[in-house]
């Protein structure tokens, strides 16, 4: 679908989607496109934000400060090429429902 609508050439800066489209291959794609994307990833996806200090862990297990939880982190999703990081924002959805929206676009530097 992005590839007919950028063949077509329908404007468009960025793409918002689901967890379930959060795959690699997708956001490989819309990167090599000049696109920014938007997506929450599942609490268990594997991910590191020590630079390779320590091991992958899910997304729920991260350690967040009060100032990364306003403005995000940088983190590596396991099975990315080495140098692709992403910027991950925790979010409060309800009391009992957080998200974990990641981005590729390192400048962003809130949800709002």
């Amino acid at each position: 679908m992005l590839n007919a609508i950028n063949n077509k050439k329908i404007p468009f800066k960025t793409v918002l989607m689901d967890s379930w489209y959060a795959t690699q291959r997708l956001m490989g794609l819309i990167d090599n496109l000049g696109k920014i994307y938007y997506c929450p990833l599942k609490s268990n996806r594997l991910v590191d934000d020590t630079h390779g200090v320590e091991k992958y862990k899910k997304v729920q297990d991260l350690n967040w400060n009060e100032a990364e939880k306003s403005s995000g982190k940088i983190i590596k999703i396991k099975g990315f090429p080495l140098c692709k990081k992403v910027k991950i924002f925790w979010a409060t959805v309800s009391a009992n429902r957080t998200e974990y929206i990641v981005t590729n676009d390192l400048t962003q530097s809130s949800l709002l």
